[in-house]
């Protein structure tokens, strides 16, 4: 979430990115307030509003200044975040096995299972099981993206861009995801395990 402000000549406006801020604005008040155990009418005493004001904080549509979010964070002893932020509930999403996709080579030595969200944006989480013997060709990420390779067991090599990186358990290896490369076991019976964090460019 990112949160700017501009100043229009005549009140300065939140505007927040990533989430739909009135709905979250508006719950987030009444839930506040009942949590501070205060009416409407003493929280827009502390915070030296007039209580429409604070009963419009509580409808969908409220659309508030910048100057009357900061009075009522500072009377209910919050911070800004606090306001405007998805609540608690809506701050996490956890991927249960049901929803990991996994995506094999043509042979199957090479497994790799997506961990993070599918609709996630800017990170993409796998991870890695490389057979014994096993080569696999990746395929090149977006233009200025990253990729982080560990690996957390056997040794790996990775040939990225005709290079070869050799990692042993432990070892970590970042290199511009646009890149060719290669994932290669070459142990002939050790399988390895890895992670694999591709940061995309946003």
């Amino acid at each position: 979430m990112s949160l700017e402000f501009h100043d229009t000549g005549i009140v300065s406006r939140p505007i927040l990115r990533g989430y739909p801020m009135k709905t979250d604005l508006s719950g987030n008040v009444r839930r506040l307030r009942k949590a501070a155990q205060l009416t409407q009418a003493q929280l827009a005493d502390a915070a030296g509003l007039p209580r429409a004001t604070v009963a419009a904080l509580e409808q969908p549509e409220a659309n508030p200044g910048l100057q009357v979010l900061l009075a009522v964070a500072r009377a209910l002893g919050v911070s800004l975040d606090d306001l405007v932020s998805p609540p608690p509930a809506h701050r996490y999403y956890k991927v249960p096995l049901s929803e990991r996709r996994e995506n094999c080579s043509p042979d199957g030595a090479f497994r790799a299972t997506m961990v993070s969200p599918i609709a996630s944006r800017g990170v993409q989480i796998q991870n890695v099981e490389m057979d014994p013997g096993c080569k696999y060709h990746g395929q090149p990420h977006p233009f200025g993206s990253q990729e982080f390779f560990v690996v957390q067991e056997g040794t790996a090599t990775l040939v990225i861009d005709g290079e070869a990186v050799t990692l042993a358990a432990g070892d970590l290896v970042q290199f511009p995801g646009q890149l060719p490369h290669t994932y290669r076991n070459l142990d002939p019976r050790q399988g390895v395990k890895a992670l694999s964090v591709v940061v995309l460019s946003i």
